[in-house]
């Protein structure tokens, strides 16, 4: 009894390790989207240019096994002929799906026989739904600026530029009030965290315990400005426990908001985005939330443009000599989409837009190639008919594009298999709880075969 007693205790201690460990594994997202990927098109939609030839490689065998998703490289390599027997110079543009806060020269490279070519970044006016069709495009591909409904580019203002300083090390609220008719004047905000407005006033606030310096910017009618400080969230202890100096200056609009953007998102490459078109959609934001809150923004509103995801769209010239062929590629990093909510493994998935193709005055040739990731090595689902040419590498040969655009999805396995898929719906229903459910199942698999077998040594004693 006392050797029943002995193994009982050091299985409930190994299930208890084991539980330990599955309660802390896999502590990724379920599911990771990304969106599509695209070729280049024509922004003349009466090009004569035609398209001889292109390959389209994948490469995801160098994943840094970062951000839970396969990361590569796309390379959309073109064979173009221009049949005519002038020269052409002939505007592309490159629709490219990402985010300003991480745009950089090194990630997209343009290329005509082997020479770089130089692109500006256009942003384009569709920001959720993710039209890569031609007049989208295109329509975006201009430097009109934002026409604001509540202020003027070159409208002057009175900047506020509160320096607050705390006498003691305790952490303190400094609090701002003011009253402002929003016909008539227009607030922003910086270095403040709290927000409240309502018909007795508006209220904003920042916690500090280290000298700070906050700013008020105000179009229009001038404010009061009255500050106090608290101790508590509540705002219900006041202290004098600090000190505060009150500078201003009349300030350009578009000098204000340009000198905060760039101080703010120095990581913005403005070699290949230009200030004007950065001002114009930050001003188009600004304009937008002094509508929607009456008259006042935060930072926190207007700034967060550098990290929204949106159709940027590259444009070039590449010149092309009479009856003449050029080699036009694009180069660009890219990442899959991860889902683990059909299996116990993740699925990564990627999607390739075909269409902008269809603008070229003629397209045939279309080659592609993928080289599967380690993680990721087999390709168990796609809508083009591929053939496994060696080890995690896939081919396809078209002599036309194909009716629909491009997916595959890269898998662990060559296949999904039962197991996969009922592990799959643990995820599905439990997400990141999966972990802890299998461990509680575990538990009492354990504790009913204990009490079998401790029923069983009762009946033989």
């Amino acid at each position: 009894m006392k050797k029943l007693r002995i193994v009982i205790i050091f299985i409930l201690v190994a299930v208890m390790f084991s539980f330990s460990s599955l309660a802390f594994a896999n502590s990724g997202p379920v599911r990771k989207e990304r969106r599509p990927s695209s070729g280049i098109m024509t922004i003349d939609k009466e090009s004569q240019i035609t398209v001889e030839k292109e390959d389209l490689t994948f490469d995801f065998s160098d994943n840094d096994n970062s951000d839970y998703s396969i990361n590569g490289k796309v390379t959309a390599s073109y064979e173009m002929f221009n049949p005519t027997d002038d020269k052409k110079s002939v505007q592309m543009v490159f629709p490219f799906v990402g985010r300003l806060d991480n745009l950089s020269s090194n990630d997209i490279i343009i290329k005509a026989d082997e020479s770089e070519l130089p692109y500006e970044v256009y942003f384009s006016n569709i920001d959720k739904d993710f039209n890569f069709e031609f007049d989208t495009i295109v329509s975006s591909i201009n430097d009109k600026p934002h026409e604001a409904k509540n202020f003027k580019d070159n409208e002057t203002g009175k900047l506020y530029v509160i320096d607050v300083k705390p006498t003691t090390e305790q952490r303190i609220v400094l609090a701002v009030d003011f009253k402002f008719n929003n016909e008539k004047t227009k607030v922003l905000s910086k270095g403040f965290s709290g927000y409240k407005g309502d018909d007795n006033g508006t209220h904003i606030n920042a916690w500090f315990n280290k000298p700070e310096t906050l700013e008020i910017f105000v179009l229009g009618e001038d404010i009061d400005l009255e500050i106090s400080a608290y101790t508590d969230r509540q705002l219900e202890n006041k202290t004098d426990l600090f000190d505060y100096e009150i500078s201003t200056q009349e300030i350009e609009f578009k000098h204000y908001v340009i000198e905060n953007i760039i101080k703010k998102l120095s990581r913005i490459n403005t070699d290949i985005v230009s200030e004007s078109r950065v001002y114009n959609l930050y001003a188009k934001s600004i304009d937008e939330y002094f509508t929607y809150n009456h008259g006042f923004v935060s930072e926190h509103d207007y700034l967060d443009q550098d990290n929204h995801v949106r159709i940027l769209a590259f444009v070039y010239t590449v010149d092309f000599p009479s009856n003449g062929r050029k080699n036009v590629s694009v180069s660009y990093k890219t990442s899959t989409s991860m889902d683990m909510t059909e299996t116990s493994k993740p699925l990564y998935k990627y999607d390739y837009i075909l269409n902008p193709a269809e603008n070229w005055s003629d397209f045939k040739n279309l080659n592609i190639r993928i080289l599967a990731p380690d993680e990721a090595p087999y390709i168990i689902r796609n809508n083009i008919e591929l053939i496994r040419e060696e080890d995690k590498v896939y081919t396809a040969s078209l002599e036309t594009l194909p009716d629909n655009d491009f997916s595959f999805t890269l898998y662990e396995d060559e296949e999904i298999t039962l197991l996969d898929r009922i592990e799959g719906k643990f995820f599905r229903r439990f997400g990141y709880l999966t972990p802890l459910v299998k461990g509680v199942a575990l538990i009492i698999i354990v504790i009913i075969i204990l009490i079998v077998i401790v029923k069983k040594r009762i009946r033989k004693s």
